[in-house]
């Protein structure tokens, strides 16, 4: 009879072991694997955005829609809202172009000296919330997007949601920070916010990217419009450099008999400021003549050229007065100003040639 007991107590014993070794629960278990599908899906997302030969950034302000569209190796084309409006953009062979109105340079202290106005502007981006040659170019995006899930709690249940267009995705994080993943196969980035990347990109460039990835045909376009960009900028200001002209000496010539007087001026310039590229620039030198002479009236005649920084130039423009059928003399006064600009002394051809070096790598 003991033994028997004894076995029974050993018989209790394994009872008591194996309840205490259950496993996970079916729930807890499904919502593990449904995390690990999301993770998957990120994952493979972001690393295809990462390979991708080029991307298109959208984005809308007040209704209207514009693309910035941005190679591997950072050289980029289109509009981003900044402020509530969009500003052109072209960044090329390193360098960065800005056009936008005469308010937006204004309100950010940048054309003091100068009216921009719509024209091209070299700078360095300095008064964006951050480079986007840096930071949405398709490597450094796809590295930036994945700092930025590190630091959201991602163990709760997967969130789900459908876009207009009826797409599944992923959606991470809360707003501001807001990425979008396809749940279907192949993965995408559908759209992330700037702000998952720098806190102070929310406010100036907006809620939120779409992002489209490029190829192909796709790849030619953005080689073709960077192109045309490019040979659309002229002669860019110089963002980061003021100059000013100084008239040194002045001539002024009046023809007997024919009523065309010519002003010839030497003007000086300094610059204050280091251009954008650390390249070499050229002052822009505009001149303008009022000239007057009594009971002839007054008339003014212009001219412009370019100087090498602090170097002098000549420049001369005239008028022609209708003079009366007699004989008289007359006074002439000339007042010449000269005004100066800093401008960007670009070889088109050779940004071209870089273009061309960029995208041949990328089968466009």
């Amino acid at each position: 009879m003991a033994a028997v007991l004894l076995l029974g107590g050993l018989l209790a014993g394994c009872q008591v072991a194996v309840a205490g070794t259950a496993g996970v629960s079916a729930a807890d278990k499904a919502t593990a694997d449904r995390r690990a599908e999301q993770r998957a899906a990120v994952d493979a997302a972001l690393t295809a955005l990462g390979q991708s030969p080029a991307i298109a950034l959208k984005s809308t302000v007040k209704g209207a829609e514009q693309q910035f569209r941005i190679s591997r190796g950072g050289y980029a084309v289109g509009a981003l809202p900044l402020d509530g409006r969009f500003v052109q953009v072209t960044v090329a062979a390193g360098q960065f172009y800005l056009q936008a109105d005469a308010d937006y340079w204004k309100a950010h202290a940048i054309d003091e000296g100068t009216q921009f106005g719509t024209s091209w502007v070299r700078t360095l981006g300095s008064e964006l919330p951050f480079d986007p040659a840096a930071r949405f170019a398709p490597p450094a995006l796809a590295e930036g997007l994945r700092k930025a899930l590190a630091g959201l709690d991602r163990m709760g249940e997967p969130v789900k949601a459908k876009l207009p267009d009826g797409t599944e995705v992923y959606q991470l994080g809360a707003a501001p920070s807001v990425l979008r993943v396809t749940t279907a196969k192949p993965n995408r980035v559908v759209s992330f916010a700037p702000a998952m990347l720098d806190s102070r990109a929310g406010a100036q460039y907006g809620a939120e990217f779409g992002v489209a990835a490029l190829a192909g045909d796709a790849v030619k376009t953005f080689h073709t419009d960077l192109d045309n960009a490019v040979a659309g900028l002229g002669q860019p200001f110089e963002g980061l450099v003021q100059a000013s002209a100084v008239v040194t000496n002045q001539v002024l010539d009046c023809k007997d008999f024919v009523g065309s007087c010519t002003t010839t001026v030497d003007i000086s310039n300094s610059v204050v400021g280091t251009p954008a590229s650390g390249e070499k620039s050229v002052v822009r030198i505009s001149l303008s003549v009022d000239v007057s002479a009594e009971s002839l009236g007054a008339q003014t005649c212009t001219a412009a050229g370019d100087a090498e920084p602090y170097k002098a130039i000549k420049l001369s423009c005239a008028v022609k007065f209708k003079l009366p059928n007699r004989t008289a003399s007359y006074q002439v006064l000339s007042k010449p100003n000269a005004t100066a600009e800093v401008r960007a002394n670009l070889d088109v051809n050779a940004v071209k040639q870089k273009v061309a070096a960029e995208f041949a790598g990328l089968g466009g």
